[in-house]
C-alpha cells in the first residue's frame, strides 16, 4: 500500500527530539509499516528541520511556516496556513490510504481523501469536545470548532487510543471505534542504565495547565521535609513553564528541580532509566505513552488516579494512583515507594510485566489490518467503477446534540 500519515508535528531522523504522544505513535507506526509498504508523512515545519527528510524506509514532508516544536493554542495564524498547505501539498501525492492524528490533521487527511477519493483514517488520542476552552484557555475556541468540524463530517474508520478515549467518541459518532492504544520500543528501555546517586522523580508531560503539575511540584516539596537527598526531573515545554519555574522558586526547592525541553530521543531514554520513580498526576490524559515507558524501564509511578490510567495501568499495577488534588498523598507514596526496598522491587516487577502488553510491533500490525481492510475494500470498489465511499455529512456518520 501506498500511506500517508498526517500528523501536525514529527521528530527529525538525526536525534529523534519529541514533543509528545501523537507524533510518537505517528512514527513508530510508520516506522514499522515502512518494511512492507511505501509510507510518507506530512508534517509542520519547524525552525531547522528540512522540508524533505526521508528516515528509516519513509519520507517526512514538511509544509507551512515554520514554527517553534512546540504546539501552543494561541499559533492560529501558522496553524492556518499549515492546514491549507498541507491540503494543497498532499493532493499531489500518489498515496492509496490516509490516516490523520490529531484535530489538525483530521481535517487535512480528510479533505486530501476527499480530493483522491481514498479511504481516511481517523486516530484519536481524546475528545475534547465541550472541554477546549476549559483545558487551554480562550483560544481553544478554534480546536472547539474544528474538532466538532471533524465529527461532523465524518471518516471511513475510528482508531482510539484508549476504551476511555472510545467511550467519548462514540457520543458523537455511529458505527464501530477500533481500540489500539499507544506501544513501547521494548529495546529501547530493557537494556540496562546507571542509576542517579541521588533518589530521583522523573516526570515527561507538556507544561499545560490540565497536565497539573502543580501538584507534582508541591507534592515533592513536601517530600523534601522528609528525605533531604532527592531530586525531581520535568521533561517538556509548554505555556505553563514560567508559572511552574517560579512556584519552585517560591517554595526553595528551585536547586532540587531541573527542567529539561527539547532534548534528543537517546537522552529521554537515559533519564527516564537512570531516574527511580515516574510521575503523571494529569487531569486530562488520553493514554499516557511516558507511563508505559517508565514501565517498561522498571519504574514504580504515582499517577494522578484519572479514568485513563486506571485502565492503561489495569488498575494501578506497578504503581500508585492518587487523587490529582492531594499533593500530600503524592508525597506519601513517593515517600514509601523510596524507604521501603521490598515495596519498590514489587512495583518495579509489575511495572515491567505491565509493560509488556504493549509493543509497537503488535499494534502496527493492529493497525495495519484495519489499513488493508479498507484499502481492499476500495480497491474492489473501483474494480466495479464506484466511487469510493468517503464518508459525508449525509451518510449518518455524525450524531447530533454535541
Amino acid at each position: 500500500m501506498k500511506i500517508l500519515m498526517v500528523t501536525e508535528f514529527f521528530p527529525t531522523g538525526k536525534d529523534l527530539r519529541f514533543s509528545g504522544g501523537v507524533e510518537a505513535r505517528t512514527y513508530f507506526v510508520a516506522k514499522h509499516l515502512a518494511k512492507k509498504h511505501q509510507v510518507c508523512v506530512i508534517t509542520s515545519r519547524d525552525l531547522t528541520s528540512p522540508k524533505v527528510e526521508k528516515m528509516f524506509g519513509f519520507t517526512v514532508y514538511r509544509t507551512g511556516p515554520r514554527r517553534s516544536y512546540i504546539a501552543t493554542a494561541g499559533d492560529l495564524l501558522k496553524r492556518i496556513y499549515f492546514i491549507k498547505d498541507a491540503i494543497s501539498f498532499g493532493t499531489t501525492l500518489d498515496i492509496e490510504i490516509v490516516d490523520g492524528a490529531n484535530f489538525i490533521t483530521h481535517f487535512i487527511a480528510k479533505m486530501i481523501a476527499r480530493n483522491k477519493k481514498i479511504p481516511i483514517i481517523s486516530w484519536y488520542p481524546d475528545v475534547w469536545v465541550n472541554s477546549w476552552i476549559k483545558n487551554v484557555g480562550i483560544y481553544g475556541i478554534f480546536g472547539e470548532i474544528l474538532e466538532r468540524l471533524n465529527l461532523f463530517l465524518g471518516f471511513n474508520s475510528y482508531i482510539a487510543i484508549s476504551k476511555e478515549t472510545a467511550k467519548k467518541l462514540k457520543k458523537h459518532i455511529k458505527g464501530k471505534i477500533n481500540v489500539i492504544p499507544c506501544g513501547v520500543d521494548q529495546k529501547e528501555f530493557t537494556t540496562p542504565a546507571k542509576k542517579f546517586e541521588t533518589p530521583t522523580i522523573i516526570c515527561i508531560s507538556r507544561l499545560a495547565k490540565y497536565k497539573n503539575l502543580r501538584t507534582l511540584i508541591l507534592a515533592f516539596a513536601h517530600l523534601t521535609t522528609k528525605l533531604a537527598s532527592v531530586r525531581l526531573i520535568i521533561v517538556g515545554s509548554g505555556p505553563n513553564y514560567n508559572n511552574l519555574k517560579n512556584l519552585t522558586k517560591g517554595l526553595k526547592i528551585d536547586s532540587k528541580v531541573k527542567f529539561l525541553s527539547n532534548i534528543s530521543r537517546k537522552e529521554l531514554v537515559r533519564l527516564v532509566k537512570s531516574s527511580h520513580i515516574f510521575s503523571l498526576p494529569s487531569l486530562v490524559e488520553g493514554f499516557g505513552i511516558a507511563t508505559i515507558e517508565a514501565c517498561c524501564a522498571g519504574l514504580p509511578y504515582v499517577n494522578s488516579d484519572i479514568p485513563t490510567h486506571r485502565e492503561v495501568t489495569n488498575n494501578a499495577k506497578g504503581g500508585f494512583l492518587v487523587d490529582p488534588q492531594e499533593p500530600r498523598l503524592f508525597s506519601k507514596r513517593f515517600y514509601e515507594l523510596f524507604n521501603d526496598g521490598a515495596l519498590y522491587k514489587k512495583k518495579s516487577l509489575e511495572a515491567k510485566k505491565l509493560a509488556q502488553n504493549y509493543d509497537w510491533r503488535t499494534i502496527t500490525q493492529k493497525t495495519e489490518k484495519i489499513y488493508i481492510d479498507l484499502y481492499t475494500k476500495n480497491t474492489q470498489l473501483r474494480k466495479n467503477g464506484i466511487a469510493s465511499k468517503v464518508p459525508n455529512r449525509n451518510k449518518g456518520h455524525f450524531r447530533s446534540g454535541l
